[in-house]
């Protein structure tokens, strides 16, 4: 009984872990495709300007860079939203079990 009652606690926890996988990866694709819209746009203007640390500058280099660093927000996302279940499943159990 005990060990059902663990098993189901488990499960509860897994499902919540996955479900909110999925809801980050949409959030990072739909966040990551517009700022990847606004920096390739700033890349193929040259009189555009970008900060970085706080420092404006219009290196084209820096802003293809931050072009590209961006791209991996929406390439994070799609593994994040359509991972297998099984895949999200075993990954969820493992951080649980770890972190209890």
């Amino acid at each position: 009984m005990f060990e059902s009652g663990m098993e189901e606690d488990l499960k509860k926890k897994v499902d919540i872990v996955v479900g909110l996988s999925r809801l980050a990866g949409g959030t990072l694709i739909l966040v990551g495709s517009i700022l990847v819209f606004v920096f390739t746009q700033a890349a193929l203007d040259p009189n555009a300007s970008i900060e970085i640390n706080g420092v404006p500058t219009k290196d084209q280099t820096d802003k293809i860079v931050a072009a590209i660093f961006t791209a991996l927000f929406p390439i994070i996302g799609l593994c994040l939203s359509f991972a297998p279940a099984k895949l999200l499943d075993k990954w969820a159990a493992k951080i649980i079990a770890r972190l209890s």
